[in-house]
């Protein structure tokens, strides 16, 4: 009797510390992502995504052909979220499956429509386009103009 509560001791303790055990850690999302997406008139688009961990926050930057978009993200409970400012607040949710983050994404004005947006991992980083650099006005290239003469002729 003795021998089966203590066996019953140990199969609830080591129950008990097996529910107790950390977390799986969460994923590296970290890295330059391949992204492929739905806009709302219904036509794909596509960009870099760049994720830099800040903290326990994200940095997330989509680049397009047309500019960048920069946005800040969490991840929780599985889940990536992120929100951004492209013209209207806008926010994108994720589920990680493996190296792709799966997503669908609204902005205000949308009247509720959900749209998709799938991020692959790639192993390498894009480098973003530099900004161009600040041009000066180039000096008017008139002929040039007798200058009056100072001091003495002769």
């Amino acid at each position: 009797m003795l021998r089966t509560l203590l066996l019953g001791a140990v199969i609830v303790l080591s129950g008990a510390a097996g529910s107790m055990a950390a977390p799986d850690p969460p994923p590296d999302l970290a890295g330059t992502y391949r992204c492929n997406g739905i806009n709302p008139d219904g036509s794909a688009y596509e960009a870099v995504v760049q994720i830099t961990k800040r903290e326990g926050t994200f940095r997330v930057e989509w680049i397009m052909d047309g500019g960048s978009v920069l946005g800040v993200g969490i991840y929780s409970n599985g889940v990536f979220a992120a929100s951004y400012f492209g013209g209207a607040p806008a926010v994108v949710v994720y589920k990680v499956d493996g190296d792709r983050l799966v997503g669908e994404w609204t902005m205000g004005g949308m009247e509720g429509a959900l749209y998709t947006e799938t991020l692959t991992k790639t192993s390498s980083t894009v480098q973003p386009k530099p900004a161009p650099r600040p041009r000066r006005p180039e000096p008017d290239r008139e002929t040039p103009r007798e200058r009056p003469t100072r001091g003495i002729q002769l």
